[in-house]
């Protein structure tokens, strides 16, 4: 090898050797420095709060009062006032045309007619002696039980009436007029939009957390249980409830969630799930005091979703870790920000 080529391969070597030591202080350098950088850790100052345990179920939006109208008697259906409109209490919504029902009214009211025009004109000659006090009573019985006759008729007739039994809505008529309907037959429903409820089931395995005033809640607005029934039902398994609300807008046989508040807390110290653990089997946080990681046993109370409320081990004004846990421990120097 000549002497050129000896210097050559001894700058090339050194030249490497530089290299790699440059790299590695670079690299110990950077390691000395992530080491001195404190952690950064999201914290949450802790003041009073608010929590709830709340239950959510599925209900349905019903009216208060409604009525299913039925037939009593047979006939062709004759509709007087159409589906959707306002009635008041007493008003005639619809009939069942029945000419023979409505025939014998007639008849009877003649009936009357003549017997009573009989009875006066035998009484009138009670007292010139023409006819007997016997007579005349018999008259009297007759026209007695024409009136009793035509009680009865008027009475029949009326059940191939339809009322509204209160002031509503005129619902859907199962029925289409001109056709024939029979004794027992639906014809149409009666609501009344003003006072709506909403029925639910709750399971009866839990029912003593439950109560009739229970705070309720129904399109975030608050209402109170109106009933509990504390008795299995035999459709459905469970104890049937309802709410009485006040709506508007609320569609009628809609779904609805319904909230159940079960427990609740005022100026308490409410946590985010996420930052309490368990050490030993029991629940800690971690505080973070002059830029200082401490480890504090806690004792929790009211939980639900995504919140726990501590009941000890915490103050307010003190800064709770909630994110960046991991790989903490007490007396790690940390670098925090506000959630």
């Amino acid at each position: 090898m000549t002497l050129n080529k000896k210097k050559w391969l001894i700058f090339f070597i050194l030249l490497i050797t530089i290299t790699i030591v440059i790299s590695i202080y670079s690299y110990k350098k950077k390691v000395t420095r992530g080491l001195d950088q404190p952690k950064l850790v999201e914290v949450n100052l802790l003041g009073k709060a608010e929590i709830e345990e709340t239950v959510h179920l599925l209900g349905t939006i019903n009216p208060k009062h409604v009525t299913l109208l039925i037939a009593k008697n047979h006939g062709t259906l004759d509709t007087l006032i159409p589906t959707g409109h306002k009635v008041r209490k007493g008003d005639l919504i619809a009939q069942i045309n029945n000419p023979d029902i409505e025939n014998n009214l007639e008849l009877t009211q003649g009936s009357v007619t003549i017997a009573k025009n009989q009875y006066e004109r035998l009484l009138s000659l009670l007292k010139t002696g023409y006819v007997s006090s016997k007579e005349v009573e018999e008259k009297k019985q007759t026209w007695l039980d024409a009136q009793k006759e035509l009680s009865k008729a008027k009475i029949e007739l009326d059940t191939l009436r339809f009322y509204a039994p209160f002031d509503g809505i005129v619902g859907a008529y199962k029925k289409k007029e001109g056709t024939q309907v029979n004794t027992g037959d639906s014809i149409v429903t009666i609501y009344d939009p003003s006072t709506l409820v909403v029925d639910f089931d709750i399971p009866c395995t839990n029912t003593s957390a439950f109560y009739e005033g229970q705070l309720v809640r129904i399109f975030n607005m608050p209402y109170k249980l109106s009933h509990l029934q504390k008795m299995i039902d035999e459709d459905s398994h469970m104890c049937p409830a309802d709410v009485t609300i006040s709506c508007k807008d609320c569609l009628i046989g809609a779904s609805t969630e319904v909230e159940l508040v079960l427990k609740g807390k005022k100026d308490t110290i409410v946590v985010p799930e996420q930052a309490i653990f368990l050490r030993n089997s029991k629940p800690h946080v971690y505080i973070v005091k002059d830029n200082v990681i401490e480890l504090v046993p806690v004792t929790t109370g009211i939980k639900n979703k995504s919140q726990i409320e501590v009941t000890s081990g915490l103050k307010f004004g003190q800064q709770l870790v909630v994110k960046g846990l991991e790989r903490l421990y007490p007396g790690l120097k940390v670098a925090i920000y506000h959630a």
